[in-house]
């Protein structure tokens, strides 16, 4: 049964499951429009600091504004959800009294991201996210804390990563070992910024921040830095390689280019538009390899599985079907991070300067192996870092030249977790070695 079918069914057996979105921004408007849409779930209530902008959420997707009930009450929330009213409000700690199954994450903050995401599941509540930016810091914290209380943390279907992990099942689900696991970019420049992009957010209608983001490349880093800590399989070198190629010439390509082993990287420019794509070879290549030239795979021993599309919401509703009917993640998280997205100086960069954003004027991400990691500030934090040493322009950030402000809650959870991480390995040395 496809999973259309299977939320239609778990409608007619037990209502539409009521979910929380948290965020009222371009991602989050769409995600309120595919849960109106999708059998099974229903949006039920929008948290969002700004009122009016949650409000105007679901008046887009044909709710009346005299219908949509705005209150800081749990009691008039819960009342409103369960009469089936959309309601709004300003404050994600009333969930833990709201007759809601899941919270969507699609703020892209930081720190606010943090707060909700681990609140929401310490109530005992799913939580499906369209955060990478804060996943990519602090996935394994997430699916830790999901386990802990017997609920569900995952990323999103529609992303690039969702997207990766889709087309990973699908080609390993074939008998395949999947090597390189790719993001596909059109165009880079690390020296953008919101000025020298706004003509790109006109054209788009999203803001100078996020296309920002897109264009310096800061999201496709992060992207692929959830694929490596879900997978376990890392960038073979900062910032990875960006094979410039097309789909004809793209084993040949990355052949040449990429070490051997399994790794995480990027398509730039060619014939890829915004797809994902996968190489894989076949353990048992030689008996498949007169099918594999006929069904036009090629001569292998390598194979490339390209998937040309990712449609952020609209591919949702599988996401809502694992987790709701399966009670399951699209991925998981269970060991210590492998990759981290480091901080680049976007500029020269002053004592006292203090760094604004993802998708800002100073700094940018680029992808590397947490093995090598280790000194530098992490992409997602740069927001709450202060600059207390000059660093030259396209310089790694690190973490003896800024100060963090370790009052927000993203800061002291990334602290705490990398802190587990060797407090856990330096236990495992001292027994391999047989000192404890």
């Amino acid at each position: 049964m496809n999973i259309w079918n299977r939320l239609q069914r778990y409608e007619s057996e037990n209502g539409a499951a009521p979910i929380a979105i948290i965020g009222a921004g371009y991602v989050a408007g769409g995600v309120v429009s595919m849960l109106a849409q999708t059998p099974g779930v229903r949006p039920a209530i929008i948290i969002n600091r700004t009122v009016e902008k949650a409000v105007q959420a679901f008046i887009d997707v044909g709710y009346s504004e005299s219908d949509i009930v705005v209150s800081d009450d749990a009691s008039v929330l819960a009342n409103a959800i369960d009469s089936g009213k959309p309601a709004v409000t300003q404050h994600y700690a009333v969930i833990k009294d709201l007759p809601v199954r899941a919270l969507v994450e699609a703020t892209g903050a930081m720190d606010y991201g943090t707060e909700a995401i681990l609140y929401t599941l310490e109530q005992g509540i799913h939580v499906v996210s369209y955060n990478a930016e804060v996943d990519a810091l602090l996935g394994w914290l997430f699916h830790d804390k999901a386990r802990l209380h017997n609920v569900v943390y995952t990323i999103a279907d529609g992303d690039q990563p969702g997207a990766i992990f889709r087309l990973k099942q699908q080609v390993e689900a074939m008998g395949f070992e999947v090597d390189t696991l790719l993001n596909c970019k059109r165009y880079m420049d690390t020296s953008q910024t919101p000025s020298s992009g706004a003509g790109f957010a006109s054209r788009d209608a999203t803001s100078n921040i996020m296309t920002t983001a897109f264009g310096d490349g800061t999201k496709m880093q992060v992207e692929q830095a959830v694929v490596a800590n879900a997978t376990g399989i890392e960038p073979s070198i900062l910032g990875m390689h960006g094979i410039k190629s097309t789909q004809e010439n793209i084993l040949r390509d990355c052949a040449a280019k990429l070490p051997k082993g399994k790794q995480v990287d990027y398509t730039l420019g060619g014939d890829f538009g915004a797809g994902v794509a996968v190489i894989a070879h076949h353990p048992n290549g030689v008996s498949h390899k007169k099918a594999l030239s006929l069904y036009k795979m090629g001569n292998g021993p390598d194979y490339f599985f390209f998937r040309p599309f990712h449609l952020v919401h609209l591919e949702l509703p599988a996401t809502m079907a694992q987790v709701l009917l399966d009670n399951e993640p699209l991925v998981s998280v269970d060991q210590p991070h492998v990759a981290e997205v480091i901080a680049m100086a976007k500029k020269d960069l002053s004592s006292g300067e203090k760094l604004d954003c993802i998708g800002g004027y100073t700094a940018y991400g680029l992808i590397e192996s947490t093995r090598r990691s280790s000194e530098y500030l992490p992409v997602g934090l740069v927001e709450f870092a202060t600059v207390t040493a000059g660093i030259a322009a396209n310089a790694p950030i690190s973490l003896d030249n800024v100060k963090l402000d370790h009052s927000r809650a993203v800061v002291k959870e990334w602290m705490q977790m990398r802190s587990s991480w060797s407090k856990a390995a330096n236990i495992q040395m001292k027994a391999a070695s047989g000192t404890e």
